[in-house]
């Protein structure tokens, strides 16, 4: 049976001399993993992380692996391929959303947001803040949102998720004074929190205390390969 979709590109491995496996985010059935034949002989065809595609395929009856047969591009990432911030920030996403997505489980809302921020990232210049927003949101709208009792907060608890004043009873919580960042990333509009003046020091602790909190509350959740390249490159 033939199936046309939209997706975004999180992944590819070589597979023959010609052959690439895929690994899609789909709208209509999520995480998806596909062989695409002759897809090294292509022209034009970059599957960069987050590039956002159409795509057509079958399920093969005699393989777990979907058959890729057509893909095109929906639009050109030209300022995401040519700038190493915006492309660090892509692996990244693209990585994390390898291990957010559970296979063949749909998530149209998550796929929306993914697109318009593809779309967003792909214009803009307003990058220093953005990880630590883009983190909160998936946070949400994977719904383990963390509750902010307190703000500014002297405690973040990671096992049950809490900002708050009040000494956790779980000995997994972070104390620092940089905390309000991670409660204010959840509360402001997007833009008012990318023009926040955080300072270079504290961004990247900002981003691995969210990562150190997804542990508690993403099955599988492991330390992720691109996350060096971010230190790096915010440093």
């Amino acid at each position: 049976m033939k199936t046309t979709d939209k997706a975004v590109v999180l992944s590819r491995l070589p597979y023959s001399e010609t052959s690439l496996i895929v690994n899609l985010f789909t709208f209509e059935s999520g995480l998806q993993t596909f062989l695409f034949q002759g897809a090294k002989k292509k022209k034009g065809l970059i599957l960069f992380p987050l590039e956002l595609v159409e795509i057509t395929y079958y399920r093969r009856n005699d393989s777990s692996l979907l058959k890729l047969t057509e893909m095109q591009s929906l639009e050109p990432l030209h300022h995401l391929l040519d700038n190493p911030l915006k492309s660090s920030i892509a692996f990244f996403v693209s990585e994390l959303m390898m291990i957010c997505l559970r296979d063949n489980h749909q998530d149209k809302k998550l796929f929306q947001f993914l697109s318009d921020e593809i779309h967003w990232l792909n214009l803009s210049g307003e990058l220093s803040n953005y990880l630590i927003w883009f983190l909160a949101q998936v946070s949400k709208l994977e719904g383990f949102q963390p509750e902010i009792q307190s703000n500014p907060p002297r405690y973040f608890e990671l096992q049950e998720g809490k900002f708050t004043n009040e000494l956790p009873f779980f000995p997994a919580y972070l104390e620092e004074s940089w905390l309000h960042w991670l409660a204010d990333s959840l509360q402001y509009e997007k833009m008012d929190f990318l023009s926040l003046n955080i300072p270079k020091e504290e961004r990247v602790k900002l981003i691995d205390a969210w990562l150190e909190y997804f542990q508690f509350h993403v099955s599988g959740m492991r330390k992720m390969k691109s996350l060096e390249v971010i230190r790096t490159v915010f440093n």
